[in-house]
């Protein structure tokens, strides 16, 4: 055991030890009293800092707007000028309000009509005329966006639209006068018949097209591939003849079911143009030295009756619609003088051999063919007045009736040898052009119901209707 004074000494120095932990634990505890007094202090001041710096303006949100009237699935009868009311409103202040009618597919039927607005809210009335007769009847939709300047927002509603009968404007008749000479004949609603103008050209090939009012005549060894106005026959675009050697630079022109034009050209191309502006699209290649003579589509394909410029031996090509790639080529043992499309898979083509005029229906896709009937003479002209039925003018004067998987061919009128065909779908006529005449026949009775004189061979008669 240490002895005493080591002792004392050692409870000294504990004294003085604890002594110290007592002044620290009360340095230490005022320390901490003093740094949560400020803490409690700061954290407003922090807290104010924090939200005055992150305060934002409030986002601009989209306008809204709501058709009132008409109601939904409302009707109207073109021509007539739809009164459209709509409310609208925005956070920030409106600007523009503007509505339109959409066809199926979403594209404006009708030119869009627009009305500024101001304030955060109002109630506005805009007249929207509906006077297109191209407009066909059916569903449609009523289209209405307002706008704030950088946003915007819409509302729709379903539409029914009844419209225009169909009518019939006028018949254009295209003759060739004179060897280079090209003359158009213009009968009225009224049967009044005027000469419209002569070109000093050719004539490669014509159609008309009454969904884009545009009338389509081309040159042949000289004169341009013109889309005219059918009103003012103003020129809305055209394609140059770029032929060098005398020979027809278009070999064919045709409006096809898709609604677009197809041409053949002389460099063995067959090429696609919207009626409306000429913008191409299609372009397929012929076998070597073959020129199209005429064009059909169906489903994505196109078929392209197609004829050797040198041995004049014919085919039928097909082609993909997308891409204008060859999907095959057949041959064909007569000479067409015009076919029509049956069924997706079926076309049937009008034509001679051995002096006789055959009609072959034939499968497209493979070639399968098989003689649906034959006449005793040439074909001349043919043109389809029902769905299965067609007219056919023969080489000797007589005027048939033909109806597929029906009563066969029958004799309906004897006429003048005939060189075109085409039918009135508004008065249900055929239009039979010969030397110097136009006649319009009945084709249930074979009776003629009028006519008009022109000077040449018709090649061309053309029905142009409202749509």
């Amino acid at each position: 055991m240490a002895p005493w004074s080591h002792q004392l000494c050692a409870a000294y120095q504990q004294w003085i030890f604890c002594g110290s932990l007592v002044k620290e634990e009360s340095r230490a505890h005022r320390y901490f009293v003093l740094m949560r007094y400020q803490q409690v202090l700061f954290l407003p001041v922090l807290f104010g800092v924090l939200f005055g710096g992150c305060k934002k303006d409030p986002a601009n949100e989209a306008p809204r707007i709501t058709i009132i009237s008409p109601a939904e699935s409302a009707s109207v009868t073109v021509p007539d000028t739809l009164v459209v009311k709509v409310e609208v409103r925005d956070d920030q202040g409106l600007s523009q309000v503007s509505v339109t009618l959409l066809d199926q597919n979403d594209i404006p039927a009708v030119n869009a009509v627009t009305a500024s607005a101001t304030g955060t809210s109002a109630t506005t009335t805009l007249a929207l005329p509906i006077t297109s007769e191209q407009l066909t009847s059916g569903l449609y939709k009523l289209f209405a966006t307002v706008s704030d300047g950088s946003l915007s927002g819409k509302d729709e509603q379903n539409l029914h639209v009844t419209a225009t009968p169909l009518r019939l404007r006028s018949v254009f008749t295209l003759t060739v006068p004179s060897s280079g000479t090209v003359a158009l004949y213009r009968t009225d609603s009224s049967g009044q018949t005027t000469l419209s103008t002569t070109w000093p050209t050719d004539l490669g090939g014509a159609a008309i097209s009454s969904h884009a009012q545009r009338l389509f005549v081309a040159g042949g060894a000289s004169g341009d591939l013109r889309a005219y106005d059918p009103d003012g026959m103003d020129i809305v675009w055209q394609r140059p003849n770029l032929s060098s050697i005398g020979a027809p630079w278009f070999t064919s022109v045709d409006l096809c079911a898709d609604g677009r034009l197809y041409v053949g050209h002389d460099d063995g191309t067959l090429r696609s143009f919207n009626p409306s502006n000429g913008t191409g699209s299609f372009t397929a290649t012929m076998p070597e030295q073959f020129r199209a003579i005429q064009a059909l589509t169906t489903g994505d394909l196109v078929v392209c009756l197609q004829r050797h410029f040198v041995t004049q031996e014919h085919r039928v090509g097909i082609y993909y619609q997308l891409s204008g790639n060859l999907q095959e080529t057949q041959p064909l043992d007569l000479t067409p003088v015009r076919a029509f499309i049956r069924g997706t898979d079926q076309v049937l083509i009008f034509g001679n051999r051995d002096g006789l005029g055959r009609v072959l229906d034939r499968t497209i896709s493979g070639g399968g063919t098989w003689e649906a009937y034959t006449w005793t003479a040439p074909i001349t002209a043919v043109e389809q007045v029902a769905l299965n039925t067609w007219i056919v003018a023969l080489a000797n004067g007589d005027l048939q009736r033909f109806t597929y998987g029906g009563s066969g061919s029958l004799s309906i009128a004897t006429t003048p040898v005939l060189t075109t065909l085409a039918f009135d779908a508004v008065n249900g006529w055929v239009y039979a052009g010969t030397e110097g005449q136009v006649m319009a026949i009945d084709p249930g009775s074979g009776t003629m119901a009028g006519g008009w004189a022109v000077n040449g061979e018709v090649r061309y008669v053309l029905p142009w209707l409202n749509r």
